[in-house]
């Protein structure tokens, strides 16, 4: 029950009765089927997912509008699919759950012949969009969606946020018991996430909560104000920008609250960094599923860069900022920091991308970044190279107990120790807690890992690869060839 307004409403945040009703029709017969391949989003992948769900006596299209839920579809979306495919008794079962000014869609089926009013965009988008642009003022960060216009409009903000879906603070202070401290389950320089769950369908969900924190400086607390709220605006315009499926999904968000808040699909699994350190006495990731976690993330990242004319750079890639959900598919969070490609900070600016972050985090950015405010792809080519390393050697990217503290001097050392010595550099380097090697393939993608790891934290960054290159050598299991 997000969302004060009907047409505000999540799918899963239905009522439950409401929700189960039209699962049971849709399950009957498989006319899920039916609706699938008219639902945006959807891939024939997904479809044989709902398909071996049922298989297990469960609701095939439970799953399937959840699926399409985390892709930031609404009721008044699913309104309108049943009136596309014609399904008046879906559209009278859920007619309660949409607001009154879509109802003359339920007549437009039945009298197709009629003219009658066009549909309107989700009530409270404009006033949202007017509140979030009092906070995207001039004088903060320019923010990578900044150039999106159309005919209709020429407020980006309000184009960017259109799919997703306003909600109310006290809902999600009820969702996460009263932001408990026994529901966090992430802490970060500018919020804290929580996890949550949604009573009408048991349905769970990530919320982060954004704040600046205490400052005893007016001044700098004026700043980190603007900056949390820079960062949240960024996020959210990103987020609601790019859809893919190695991308973190937002469902919804609040700015009518104390602090702004953010909700995201719920991650099972926890993050990379969490796996890789076997946190919660969680078994170490097995070879196949590093691999499968290392394609998937890059290719999130490439899509990014290359997804608009003007590539997007997230900025802060490192394994906490790789979120695994109940199947161990990595999606990419966190963007709060991300930045239209080939724009670079001036010297005299804050350095968000550094002064907002804990020591850790100045191990995955890019010497040219750190010295000169370069910002371009091959920052985020750099971080991910770090990622690799992780992967590959089970190290943090920056370890007080190690003699050599960063994780690039680390392995390059013990790449030359194992040239000098005449062995594998496996043999010293691979993450103990792992399982074994199997068999040659995994050996060759252990190398490959840490090749394509080195190569990405080159200090040159011409001689980085991109992440297209990155993306082909991984599935390929080759390493990058670098003009």
């Amino acid at each position: 029950m997000v969302g004060s307004k009907p047409n505000s409403k999540i799918i899963i945040f239905m009522k439950r009765s409401v929700l189960q009703h039209l699962c049971d029709i849709l399950d009957t017969d498989n006319t899920w089927e039916t609706i699938a391949p008219y639902m945006s989003g959807i891939a024939m992948r997904d479809v044989e997912a709902c398909k071996r769900y049922g298989n297990y006596n469960q609701s095939p299209s439970m799953l399937l509008l959840r699926i399409w839920c985390s892709k930031g579809f609404t009721v008044v979306h699913l309104y309108q699919l049943f009136a596309k495919t014609k399904l008046i008794r879906l559209m009278r079962v859920m007619k309660s759950e949409v607001d009154e000014k879509y109802h003359y869609l339920e007549e437009k089926v039945l009298n197709p012949a009629r003219r009658l009013r066009p549909i309107v965009p989700p009530a409270g988008t404009q006033q949202t969009a007017s509140r979030l642009k009092k906070i995207d003022s001039k004088d903060m960060t320019s923010t990578p969606t900044q150039s999106i216009t159309t005919s209709s409009t020429n407020d980006p903000l309000r184009v960017a946020i259109e799919g997703t879906l306003p909600v109310t603070y006290q809902e999600l202070s009820e969702a996460t018991k009263g932001f408990s401290v026994n529901n966090v389950i992430g802490k970060g320089g500018y919020g804290t996430v929580y996890k949550g769950e949604i009573r009408a369908t048991g349905g769970m969900v990530a919320v982060k909560r954004i704040f600046a924190g205490n400052d005893n400086s007016t001044q700098q607390g004026s700043k980190a104000e603007k900056e949390r709220l820079r960062q949240s605006l960024t996020e959210l315009r990103t987020l609601a920008r790019f859809r893919h499926d190695n991308i973190l999904p937002i469902y919804a968000y609040s700015l009518e609250g104390p602090e702004p808040c953010l909700v995201y699909q719920f991650m099972a699994n926890g993050s990379l960094e969490d796996r890789l350190l076997c946190r919660k006495g969680t078994t170490p990731l097995t070879w196949v599923q590093r691999k499968e976690i290392s394609i998937g993330a890059a290719r999130g990242i490439h899509f990014l860069h290359s997804f608009a004319k003007t590539p997007l750079i997230h900025g802060d890639v490192k394994t906490a900022n790789i979120l695994l959900d109940k199947h161990m598919e990595p999606k990419l969070g966190d963007f709060g920091l991300c930045r239209d490609g080939q724009a670079e900070v001036e010297a005299t600016e804050k350095r968000p991308l550094i002064a907002s972050h804990i020591k850790g985090t100045l191990a995955y950015l890019a010497p040219e970044f750190i010295t000169s405010k370069i910002l371009t792809t091959k920052l985020d080519v750099y971080s991910y190279g770090i990622v690799l390393l992780e992967i590959a050697s089970g190290q943090r990217a920056y370890s007080e107990s190690r003699e050599t503290r960063g994780l690039v001097d680390f392995c390059q050392l013990n790449k030359e120790l194992a040239r000098r010595q005449k062995i594998p550099l496996r043999e010293i380097l691979i993450d103990r807690k792992a399982p074994a090697l199997a068999n040659e393939f995994e050996e060759q993608f252990w190398d490959t890992l840490l090749e394509i790891g080195l190569a990405g934290v080159c200090v040159d960054r011409k001689l980085r690869p991109t992440m297209a290159q990155v993306v082909e050598c991984l599935c390929k299991n080759t390493t990058p060839t670098i003009p």
